[in-house]
């Protein structure tokens, strides 16, 4: 009997707040009043831009890595009767490689200077390096590749087999 008791009592009590939740929830969904579109609150002003100034940058600093001040070149250069002549651009001619073929290192164990057999034009050739055959300079190399100098030209050549 006392069990049905504290229903009779809680029952009451969790409906009242369930009513009241729920009336809140539904008090806020249906709002029947109107908005006025001129409402006095809301007044738009127009945005006022003002003008940017300009200005100019004083670039006339001391330069940290030299320890000078920095000297703008001058701009005004005076030309000269001699200075009319054009002179014709050089064109550079074309650099033909020879055929270079790199067929490996020849090297001993013991002795630490290495042979590289390289083909050129057909035609074996055993060197070491800094030794010249026809014009082409061995400048380094190892077992993959060598670095050869034609006419001051660099080049890498690799390994054929």
């Amino acid at each position: 009997m006392k069990n049905k008791k504290n229903i009779y009592i809680i029952l009451p009590i969790v409906l009242f707040v369930w009513s009241a939740v729920l009336y809140q929830v539904f008090s806020f969904t249906n709002n029947d009043e109107v908005v006025s579109a001129n409402n006095p609150e809301f007044v738009i002003k127009p945005l006022k831009v003002k003008e940017r100034q300009s200005f100019i940058i004083d670039v006339n600093y001391r330069d940290p890595f030299l320890g000078k001040m920095y000297m703008p070149q001058a701009a005004t250069k005076v030309k000269t009767a001699n200075s009319s002549i054009k002179k014709t651009p050089k064109v550079p001619e074309t650099l033909v490689w020879p055929v270079i073929l790199y067929k490996g290192m020849i090297s001993d164990t013991k002795d630490k200077t290495k042979i590289f057999m390289l083909i050129i034009d057909g035609q074996n050739h055993y060197m070491k390096i800094g030794d010249t055959q026809n014009e082409i300079y061995l400048k380094s190399g190892d077992r993959e590749s060598v670095y050869v100098k034609y006419k001051g030209n660099l080049n890498l050549i690799m390994i054929q087999d």
